[in-house]
């Protein structure tokens, strides 16, 4: 097939058509140009003579689109850790009230097989959340959610292998003061430098949250400090027997070093 075509102040040709396929292909040819072979009624534009019309169809595969790059994703550490005590603190409400109304004391940190099973509940009802609700109290207060990499809800499996990571690495079992602070100064190092904590990283999870609004926080300060108050009152006796205890064990070594 001979190919005319008007370039400049007149026409041109005739080109075979592989000719024209070739300066096609080598951009010298834009597809506006008007062209004309024999067995066609009138010019038309290059691009829209069937023979030609494939060389001028880019598909979505072929173009490469130049996309932003990723947006650094927020650590938001001070959310992240109001929101795991606030959860924290709502539990041990729970749990010391259930003692005090069973009638069973309780010291803090005393020794044995509780310290280590005490916590258990807490984790088990946190994984229950997460997979059901993708959030827990604290979480939800402050406009924090926990998803997979493509924005579902966690699996059973895996909020369970989440919360309990989170359970060892990031609050050291809950059995020493001293221990959860460690555990805590390793996991802001480990988030500010990562961009996620190190049960994130485990369990390939995402954690989405955003600046809350001035209100919000406020709900969930005056919220929290209720709750600390509230679990003061419920330990108040049980930290008076402690500390009067204490008090006797230092008189008691006082007067051995007199």
């Amino acid at each position: 097939m001979e190919i005319w075509i008007a370039e400049g102040d007149g026409k041109r040709g005739p080109f075979e058509t592989y000719l024209v396929r070739g300066r096609i292909e080598e951009g010298e040819l834009s597809g506006d140009e008007l062209a004309w072979h024999k067995d066609q009624d009138g010019w038309v534009k290059l691009r829209e003579m069937d023979v030609f019309r494939s060389a001028f169809e880019i598909s979505d595969a072929d173009v490469s689109v130049a996309l932003p790059p990723p947006l650094p994703i927020e650590p938001y550490p001070f959310l992240r850790f109001f929101a795991r005590w606030f959860d924290i603190s709502l539990y041990l409400l729970f749990l010391f009230s259930l003692l005090r109304v069973a009638g069973q004391g309780f010291v803090p940190m005393a020794p044995g097989l509780f310290l280590y099973l005490y916590f258990l509940p807490c984790l088990l009802l946190e994984a229950a959340m997460l997979h059901k609700l993708a959030t827990s109290p604290g979480k939800y207060l402050l406009g924090i959610r926990v998803t997979t990499t493509d924005d579902k809800r966690l699996s059973i499996q895996a909020a369970l292998v989440r919360s309990l990571r989170a359970f060892i690495v990031g609050l050291g079992l809950m059995v020493s003061p001293i221990l959860t602070g460690i555990c805590h100064v390793y996991c802001l190092w480990y988030l500010l430098r990562r961009k996620e904590a190190p049960w994130d990283t485990m369990t390939t999870t995402r954690v989405v949250a955003q600046n809350p609004q001035v209100s919000a926080v406020l709900r969930f300060s005056l919220l929290f400090l209720t709750v600390i108050s509230l679990l003061f009152v419920v330990l108040r006796p049980v930290l008076d027997t402690r500390f009067e205890e204490i008090r006797e064990e230092v008189k008691k070594r006082v007067g051995e070093v007199r």
